[in-house]
């Protein structure tokens, strides 16, 4: 993807309108042109994503090839995910009360090391330490600069238009993720061909930490963070955790998105670990395998169509954002329930597909919900604590599934998974829609 690709996309996704902010770091504006805060915002997002998906095809490979064993690759990458999960909602904490600029930086420099040290490592000790201090700075990234962006796109922008921030970091997510799987795939060619003197990932890594090295630059530079509109310092963290689990606590609908947010990770885990074997079932012949490669990028293509579709519904229908996000989670579920009947290939994809669409729309009214109902300040640990939910409502699924796969077959499964989808939407549905005003309903466009 080229850089004017990613120009004419990021044009694409909101007009806006001219920045005029005074900062202390360095004035967009005084470089001229309309939009260059957002459109470096948004780089830097695109390119965070990218990096994200560059070890995405090869990171076991890579492991392996710096010294992980089969025996205990599981071990290593388990350290990891371990690592992001306990510091997850802490790491929300943190960019809340010390700064979410800050918290990135500190993210992006904790996941350089890894990456040095991986790019280093020998052996299998080495390794647990690089993989554990990647958690860490994923882990410190994953509420942090959303947040900030966020919260800019508010304050310059206005809250009804809250749909477009959340539809435009849901593509440059999908995009960055996409194009790094993309050419993470052919980095390890290369290299053999062209720098056979250096490992086989070790290009994948290289590339990792240049443009980590770029992404600091660039945010060092150009992300600003406004203070509190009342002026007052953050709050000592033991008070911003009492005022986090306060609001939360009193916002019953921040409870839903959360109760929906677990069955999210529960269904994800029950899809993503069967589909290919599963989908390679119902191939007439091995020559079919190259459909594998056309499943995941309907996954990708279709999740970010959603988003685009949601954002101009929202935008041409003004529709209730609450009975919106309901209606597309049922649907979704449906669309699972619909996939494990499937025998047929072509009927397989379509259904498949369709679920990743229905995926993408959720995720715009969802994303609006709860950032409407999120105070500035505790922006960071909300976010946190909703990816903390994915992340333990999938290790739930998967806890499950292991047993259950031993007397089920993989479309019973998908049955489940989608039911305990519906049921979340019929417990909160009521309340949901009857609770506090929808935050775009009966709100200019």
């Amino acid at each position: 993807m080229t850089a004017k690709h990613v120009k004419h996309t990021l044009i694409a996704l909101d007009s806006g309108t001219f920045l005029d902010y005074n900062y202390p770091t360095l004035s967009l504006v005084a470089f001229g042109g309309k939009n260059l805060k957002l459109h470096i915002y948004s780089l830097i997002m695109f390119l965070n994503s990218y990096l994200t998906g560059l070890l995405t095809p090869v990171l076991s490979l890579a492991l392996i090839d710096k010294g992980a064993s089969l025996s205990n690759l599981s071990i290593v990458l388990g350290l990891y995910a371990l690592s992001v999960i306990l510091l997850e909602v802490p790491s929300g904490v943190m960019a809340d009360v010390f700064g979410r600029k800050k918290t990135f930086l500190l993210s992006l420099t904790a996941i350089t090391l890894s990456f040095l040290l991986l790019f280093n490592s020998k052996g299998f000790f080495s390794l647990c330490i690089a993989m554990i201090l990647y958690g860490f700075g994923r882990a410190l990234g994953s509420g942090s600069f959303d947040a900030l962006f966020i919260d800019y796109y508010i304050d310059d922008f206005g809250k009804d238009k809250l749909h477009k921030i959340t539809t435009r970091l849901s593509v440059l997510d999908a995009l960055g993720l996409s194009t790094g799987a993309l050419s993470g795939g052919f980095f390890p060619d290369i290299s053999s061909r062209l720098l056979p003197s250096i490992g086989t990932y070790d290009l994948n890594i290289l590339v990792r930490i240049l443009i980590t090295g770029v992404l600091i630059i660039l945010s060092a530079l150009f992300i600003t963070e406004n203070k509190h509109e009342d002026g007052k310092e953050h709050a000592p963290i033991r008070q911003h955790v009492k005022n986090s689990r306060d609001s939360i606590g009193k916002n019953t609908t921040i409870l839903f998105i959360f109760i929906s947010v677990f069955s999210t990770g529960f269904f994800l885990s029950a899809l993503e670990t069967y589909w290919q074997p599963h989908f390679i079932t119902l191939l007439p012949h091995e020559g079919s395998g190259g459909l594998l490669g056309l499943m995941a990028f309907l996954y990708l293509g279709a999740a970010m169509a959603g988003s685009i579709l949601s954002n101009k519904t929202i935008s041409k229908y003004k529709l209730s954002l609450r009975k919106m996000y309901l209606i597309t989670r049922s649907l979704l579920a449906l669309f699972l329930i619909a996939t494990a009947l499937q025998t047929k290939v072509p009927l397989f994809i379509a259904s498949y597909a369709s679920i990743y669409l229905m995926f993408g729309m959720a995720t715009i009214p969802e994303d609006v919900i709860l950032n409407s109902e999120t105070p500035n300040e505790i922006r960071a640990s909300v976010l946190s604590v909703k990816s903390f939910t994915i992340q333990v409502g999938g290790l739930a699924g998967s806890l499950l599934y292991s047993l259950l796969i031993r007397f089920m077959s993989i479309p019973q499964i998908w049955m489940i998974a989608g039911s305990v989808i519906l049921i979340t939407v019929i417990f909160i549905a009521k309340k949901f829609i009857t609770g506090e005003k929808d935050p775009m309903t009966n709100v200019k466009m």
